[in-house]
């Protein structure tokens, strides 16, 4: 390990545009969402409709999960969704990790009050986002702190955390 300290804040503080990133395509989602699960330390928060299957359904996405789960004991994965029923019949990698790791990664199930909400978000540790506006679209922007946006859906993903219920559908059965 170098004993250089890490600029990387200062980076941003001085260049603006790292603080914000555009995302245009598919590739780009996905390997942006790599990238942030691989810096994560602590805590990864998943605001998805359905839990985004082109994206977050891949094998990269799962490793870097699992590495991040197997790290530390205080790792945690925090997955709100609007709908388990869209899951149904769909082998989802976070979901088997969800039931294998139950300490580490639950799902939850956003209260219908919130159900009006068109957009999605990728949160690591309350520091970086990946924000779409509209869920439909693979347009998005990545944004590091400080950023209101990010403070905003943190605030946001714990309120809704707070009156959610567990995704039950979801669980493993143990028979």
């Amino acid at each position: 390990m170098s004993n250089m300290p890490d600029n990387s804040q200062n980076d941003i503080q001085a260049n603006p545009d790292k603080q914000r990133v555009i995302i245009d395509s598919l590739t780009q989602f996905k390997q942006e969402t790599s990238d942030i699960i691989a810096s994560a330390r602590q805590k990864i928060q998943i605001y998805s409709h359905g839990l985004d299957p082109r994206i977050l359904n891949n094998r990269q996405i799962e490793k870097k999960l699992l590495d991040f789960v197997k790290r530390s004991r205080n790792s945690r994965v925090q997955i709100l969704i609007y709908d388990e029923g869209l899951l149904r019949g769909i082998d989802h990698r976070l979901v088997a990790l969800a039931q294998r790791f139950t300490s580490y990664v639950e799902i939850r199930i956003v209260p219908k009050d919130f159900h009006e909400n068109p957009f999605g978000f990728y949160l690591v540790d309350n520091r970086t986002m990946i924000y779409r506006s509209n869920i439909e679209r693979y347009e998005a922007e990545k944004l590091n702190m400080p950023n209101f946006m990010i403070k905003d859906k943190s605030k946001l993903f714990h309120t809704i955390w707070q009156s959610s219920s567990p995704a039950s559908f979801l669980r493993a059965l143990h028979i």
